[in-house]
């Protein structure tokens, strides 16, 4: 099995540079990366390989808004109500 993702401490060992400027490339968005979870940051080994030719990532701005399309009600049904938030 082929392996595709580095971790922070293998591109730090592939580029001489310590593991907390490798984080420091990822949390800039300068180096592509997954965050797996709160600890854990894998990248790519195809996105590290176009990032060393001088490729940069664009970031995307990702943003929660209302569906775009209307939800149709089958018949006897109702759509939920919405949700009121508790005030504390």
């Amino acid at each position: 099995m082929t392996k595709l993702y580095y971790s922070p401490k293998e591109v730090a060992e592939i580029l001489d540079i310590s593991d907390d400027a490798v984080l420091d490339l990822v949390n800039r968005g300068s180096l592509p990366a997954l965050r797996v979870s709160p600890r854990i940051t894998r990248i790519p080994i195809a996105a590290f390989d176009l990032w060393r030719e001088g490729f940069t990532p664009r970031r995307r701005r990702v943003t929660i808004g209302p569906a775009r399309r209307h939800v149709e009600v089958g018949e006897g049904e109702q759509l939920p109500a919405p949700r009121r938030m508790a005030r504390g």
